[in-house]
């Protein structure tokens, strides 16, 4: 039987959690249940779009990733089960799959739903799940259309002649911050150029590091990560409170001299 990952916006102090994978166990009880989270800021479909970006891939084939982040049927009417690299994802018609699965193709079914409720997805996406799994990974046997489904898109760094500006889209449990700022769009635009990044009104850095040790600790760090995004770091410090870093601000700059 596969993997299955959950990542929702429930929370831990509630027995939402619980009840889903009570009702997985139910249908499915030889699956092995991993969580990816359920610390996703409420409805954060950007937030959950990065961490699932960053996840999917690292997973054995046809592992099913059932995402919880708005994911009322109530409110969006369908249920989209989408395949790439054989890594599949489940979720609400809310935008989130084409915001996981960008800048490539992706095969899926978008499902219409006429009997749903507002906790649909501890309610009836475990039958989704087993849907997926009894025709054996097929999406052509799935009922549905491969049509019309909700497109959202992760904002990209913007250049303006000598300027690009980017955004913090994830702030992680030690207060790093995660932006969208890629190596490669770095390392294309910028190069071997000096410049400044400006981190706030009165802090900047003018090199990019390739960990936090490679400053004193204390000391502010940026450096990409193994999957190719800007992190902005105090090394053993919160970056988030120290310099008032705040998801999904456009307060980054980079100034290329």
């Amino acid at each position: 039987m596969p993997i299955i990952t959950l990542t929702t916006d429930f929370g831990l102090q509630s027995h939402f959690v619980a009840e889903l994978k009570g009702n997985i166990a139910k249908i499915l009880p030889l699956c092995s249940v991993i969580d990816i989270t359920h610390s996703i800021s409420p409805f954060q479909l950007i937030e959950t779009a990065f961490v699932l970006k960053n996840s999917v891939f690292h997973f054995p084939e046809n592992t099913i990733h059932a995402v919880g982040v708005d994911s009322s049927l109530a409110v969006h009417k369908a249920v989209v089960i989408a395949k790439k690299n054989n890594q599949f994802i489940i979720a609400a018609d809310n935008g989130i799959v084409p915001m996981v699965f960008s800048e490539t193709e992706f095969e899926y079914k978008r499902i219409e739903v006429l009997d749903y409720d507002y906790f649909s997805f501890k309610n009836s996406f475990p039958h989704y799940l087993l849907q997926l799994i009894n025709n054996n990974f097929d999406l052509a046997k799935i009922e549905g259309k491969a049509e019309a489904i909700k497109h959202k898109i992760l904002q990209k760094p913007v250049l303006k002649e000598n300027l690009i500006s980017f955004d913090v889209i994830y702030i992680d449990s030690f207060g790093n911050a995660y932006t969208n700022l890629t190596q490669s769009f770095f390392e294309k635009v910028v190069g071997n150029k000096k410049f400044n990044l400006y981190l706030s009104k009165v802090e900047s850095v003018d090199t990019i590091h390739k960990s936090y040790s490679d400053v004193p600790e204390g000391e502010k760090v940026c450096f990409f990560d193994e999957n190719g995004y800007m992190i902005i770091a105090i090394n053993r410090g919160r970056a988030n409170q120290l310099l008032g870093l705040k998801r999904e601000s456009k307060q980054l700059l980079i100034e290329i001299q």
